[in-house]
C-alpha cells in the first residue's frame, strides 16, 4: 500500500533524481518501514513490512487491514509511549512490543522511530523501522534453558546470525552465516573472532568501540549499521548488521544481511543519475518535472538560469511561463492518464513558439507520480513555416481567382471591359483581393470605382461579411464623427437609442470611402487612430472598440496633390495609400464601348422587342469624349431606350477636358417647359461648380443654397455621377 499524495512533502523540495533514489532505497530496504501521522493514520509502508505481518503484498494489506497503526499493537498504550519518547528525545532507544499478524498471531518486534518536522517545528510525520525479533526472543530463552534445545530455532532465523562472546569470539554461527562467509561451523564456532571477517580498518576500529560500549553501557552504540565483510576467498561483501545484547549475559547476538546487490544497484543508480544529470544540463532546451498539483520538482540548468531564485515556491505555470492560471496548452489530463503528449504552443509571455513533449513518470504498481516536460524553442522555424504557409495560401487564392476569371476576361464581376487597360486593372484587383492591405482607387467620376471596390471585397476572404459604401461628400463635417463611430443613448439631445457607426457596421468586412478628399483634417486624425489599431470610442461612450475593417478609398483627384496643398495629412495619406489602382477613363478604352452598350441595352431594354443602335449612332458613340465616363454612357442608353433619342450629356467632372461653357448649352425648340427648366438648372449649377473649381461648399454659397441641397440637386440632375 502506498499513496504518495497522502504523504506530506518535505519543506525543502528535493531534486527529481534524488526523489527517485530515495524511493528506490525505501522499496528495497531489508527491514520493515512504516510512516504514520501523529494520530496513527498509516501513510506509507514498504514490502518488507507487509510481509512481516503475513500479507502477500501491499494491495492485500490495504484491503484487509484498518488504516490506523493502533489496530496492530497488542497493547495500544505502547504506541502512545513510543510517540511520547519520540516527541521528547532526539534519538530515543528502541522500544520492544508485540504486534498482531494477519492470522491473529502475535510476534515480538523492535521499533526504532524518528520524527520528521515541518519548517515551523511541528511534527510532519513519524517514521518507524520495524524488526521481527521473535526469533531473537526465542533464541534468548533457548540460551537460558539450554543452547542445544533451541539450536533449530537459531538455525532457522532466516538471516545469517552469530553469538558473540565478550572476547569477540563467535560461539555460535548458523547455516546462513556459513553460507555468507564460506567457512564451516567447525572453522568458526569457538575458534574465530568476528574481527577476522572485517575487511576495512576503519570498520574494525569503529566496531570494536561499539563492542566495548555495548557491554559497558557508557554510551549506547547504534544497533544497526553497515560494514564490508571479507569471506573465505577474500571477496568483499556489503553487509547490513543488526546487533544487540542478550539479556542477562555479556554475549551479543548479531544478524547479518548481504546487501551487495543493493549497493550495486545504488552505485548504478548514482552513475545513471550522473549521466542523466550531465545530459540534462548540457541539453539545449528546457526540462522540468511537476507534480499533479503543478508543484515544480525538478528543472535543468537552462531553466534555472532564466528563473528567479525562489522559482520552486510557485506553480509551474507561474514560475516558468509567468501565467496566473493553468497553461491553455497543458496536457496534464492526458499525461496523468498514462499517455505521452506532443504539442506546439506560443508562450504569451515572450511570444515565442515552442515544441513540447510531456510524458508520465511512473512509480511502483504503475501509478503516475509526476509529469516530465521537454521544451524546444522552434520560434524561427515556426515563423518561416507561417510565412511559407501564408505565401502558399496567397498563391492558391490567386490561382483560383485567375482560373475563375480567365474564362471570361471581358467581364470581371460587374465590371465590363476587354481593353488592355482594363486587363491591367483586373490583375491589380486580383492581387488586392489576395491581401488585407488598404487600397485607394483613382479615377474620374463615373469610371466605376465602387464596382471595383465591390469586386475586391467579393473576391477576398472578407466576402461573407458586410461591404459598407460611404459617400464622404454627402456627410456634413459636423456629423462625420457620429456617422463613422456611432453614438450612445443620451449622448446628446435626440439620441434616444444607441446608433452603430460605419466601422461597427463593417466589422470583419470592408469599408469603402468614396470622395476621400472631402474628409476634413480633423476627421483624418480620428480615422488615423483607428487605422493604426488604437480603436475608437463612440460619442457618449466610455469603452474603446477595435474594429476589424479593411479600408478601400476612392477619389477623383490625385492624393499627392491634396497632400501638397495641405488638404490631406501626410500620415493619413501613407495609411490609405498602400495599394493604388488607377481606373482609366472611358475615352482611353474605346474598345470597351460596344461591350458596354450591349450590356446596358440588355439591362434596361425590353427582351421581347430589343432596340438596337444604327451604324451612324454607334459611330457617334465611339467618337464622343465621354466626360462622364461609364455613368454618362449608361444614362445616354437609358435616355435612348426611353425617348428613342441619342442625346449626349454635356456636363462633365474633369475640368481638364475642354468643353463648351455651360452658358452655351441650348434647349430644343419643341422641348416642354419641365425638361427645359431641368436643363437650365443643371447648366446653371455646372457653371457655378466650374467657376469655383468644383468646390461644393463655395458653389452652394454662391447659389444661395445649403451644401446638402446642392448635393441633392447634383444627384437629381445627374451632375458628377
Amino acid at each position: 500500500m502506498k499513496n504518495t499524495s497522502d504523504l506530506p512533502s518535505n519543506t525543502d523540495t528535493p531534486g527529481y533524481t534524488s526523489l527517485l533514489q530515495a524511493q528506490d532505497l525505501f522499496l528495497q530496504a531489508p527491514i520493515g518501514i512504516i510512516r504514520t501521522t501523529v494520530d496513527g493514520r498509516i501513510l506509507e509502508v514498504n514490502s518488507a513490512f507487509v510481509q512481516m505481518l503475513g500479507y502477500r503484498n501491499l494491495a492485500d494489506f490495504s484491503q484487509q487491514r484498518e488504516s490506523n497503526i493502533a489496530a496492530i499493537y497488542e497493547d495500544p498504550v505502547l504506541r502512545q509511549k513510543l510517540i511520547e519518547k519520540l516527541s521528547q528525545e532526539e534519538s530515543p532507544r528502541p522500544l520492544e512490543s508485540r504486534w498482531r499478524r494477519k492470522d491473529g498471531s502475535l510476534f515480538f518486534c523492535r521499533l526504532h522511530g524518528r520524527k520528521s518536522l515541518n519548517s515551523d517545528g511541528s511534527v510532519h510525520y513519524f517514521e518507524c523501522f520495524v524488526e521481527d525479533i521473535s526469533a531473537q526472543k526465542a533464541m534468548e530463552n533457548a540460551l537460558v534453558a539450554g543452547r542445544e534445545k533451541y539450536r533449530s530455532i537459531f538455525e532457522n532465523t532466516g538471516t545469517a546470525t552469530i553469538i558473540i562472546e565478550n572476547d569477540t569470539t563467535i560461539s555460535l554461527a548458523n547455516h546462513g552465516f556459513t553460507n555468507l562467509t564460506g567457512y564451516s561451523k567447525d572453522d568458526i564456532e569457538g575458534k574465530m573472532s568476528w574481527t577476522a571477517f572485517i575487511a576495512l580498518r576503519e570498520d574494525l576500529e569503529k566496531m570494536l568501540l561499539y563492542h566495548k560500549n555495548r557491554r559497558e553501557e557508557t554510551e549506547p552504540p547504534p544497533i544497526e549499521y553497515e560494514f564490508v565483510l571479507k569471506d573465505k576467498t577474500g571477496k568483499h561483501k556489503a553487509v547490513f548488521l543488526r546487533v544487540d545484547m542478550i539479556s542477562g549475559t555479556d554475549c551479543s547476538v548479531a544478524s547479518l544481511l548481504d546487501i551487495t546487490s543493493l549497493k550495486r544497484t545504488q552505485r548504478d543508480l548514482r552513475q545513471s543519475e550522473s549521466r542523466l544529470s550531465g545530459i540534462m544540463e548540457a541539453f539545449d532546451g528546457y526540462v522540468y518535472v511537476c507534480s499533479p498539483d503543478r508543484d515544480l520538482l525538478y528543472t535543468n540548468r537552462k531553466i534555472k538560469d532564466v528563473l528567479p531564485v525562489n522559482h520552486f515556491t510557485a506553480p509551474c505555470h507561474k514560475s516558468i511561463f509567468n501565467l496566473e492560471s493553468t497553461c491553455s496548452w497543458c496536457p496534464d489530463k492526458k499525461v496523468f492518464n498514462g499517455e505521452t503528449a506532443h504539442y506546439e504552443f506560443q508562450n504569451p509571455h515572450d511570444s515565442r513558439w515552442y515544441y513540447g513533449v510531456s510524458s508520465p513518470v511512473f512509480e511502483e504498481e504503475d501509478s503516475i507520480a509526476s509529469m516530465q516536460t521537454v521544451l524546444i524553442d522552434i520560434h524561427q522555424r515556426k515563423i518561416e513555416e507561417m510565412v511559407l504557409k501564408r505565401h502558399q495560401t496567397y498563391l492558391h487564392k490567386e490561382n483560383l481567382r485567375l482560373r475563375h476569371t480567365m474564362q471570361d476576361r471581358y467581364k470581371f464581376g460587374s465590371i465590363i471591359g476587354k481593353s488592355q487597360a482594363m486587363q491591367k486593372v483586373y490583375e491589380l484587383v486580383l492581387r488586392a483581393a489576395a491581401t488585407e492591405a488598404n487600397v485607394i482607387l483613382y479615377g474620374e467620376s463615373g469610371t466605376g470605382k465602387e464596382l471595383v471596390a465591390k469586386a475586391i471585397h467579393s473576391m477576398s476572404d472578407r466576402a461573407p461579411h458586410p461591404f459598407i459604401a460611404v459617400n464622404c461628400s454627402a456627410i456634413p463635417a459636423d456629423l462625420m464623427e457620429s456617422e463613422f463611430f456611432g453614438y450612445c443613448k443620451g449622448a446628446f439631445t435626440g439620441a434616444a437609442a444607441d446608433k452603430p457607426g460605419y466601422f461597427s457596421q463593417a466589422n470583419r468586412g470592408t469599408l469603402f470611402l468614396d470622395e476621400l478628399g472631402e474628409i476634413t483634417e480633423a476627421m483624418q486624425v480620428k480615422l488615423l487612430r483607428v487605422l493604426e489599431g488604437n480603436g475608437y470610442i463612440p460619442i457618449g461612450g466610455s469603452q474603446t472598440h477595435f474594429p476589424d475593417v479593411r479600408i478601400i478609398s476612392a477619389t477623383n483627384r490625385e492624393a499627392r496633390s491634396m497632400l501638397e496643398q495641405g488638404s490631406m495629412r501626410e500620415d493619413f495619406f501613407y495609411r490609405i495609400h498602400i495599394l493604388p489602382i488607377t481606373l482609366p477613363p472611358l475615352r482611353e478604352r474605346i474598345d470597351d464601348i460596344p461591350l458596354l452598350i450591349e450590356h446596358f441595352l440588355k439591362q434596361y431594354g425590353n427582351d421581347s422587342s430589343p432596340q438596337l443602335l444604327t451604324g451612324q449612332e454607334l459611330d457617334m458613340m465611339l467618337q464622343h469624349r465621354w466626360p462622364g465616363n461609364v455613368r454618362e454612357l449608361e444614362n445616354t442608353i437609358q435616355r435612348f431606350l426611353n425617348l428613342n433619342i441619342l442625346e449626349f450629356s454635356r456636363t462633365f467632372t474633369d475640368s481638364s477636358i475642354e468643353q463648351p461653357p455651360a452658358s452655351d448649352f441650348q434647349t430644343e425648340p419643341d422641348l416642354d417647359l419641365r425638361h427645359a427648366s431641368r436643363i437650365f438648372e443643371r447648366n446653371h449649377i455646372v457653371e457655378a461648380l466650374q467657376h469655383h473649381r468644383w468646390n461644393r461648399s463655395a458653389a452652394a454659397k454662391a447659389l444661395g443654397i445649403q451644401r446638402k441641397t446642392l448635393y441633392l440637386k447634383m444627384k437629381e440632375l445627374e451632375i458628377g455621377q
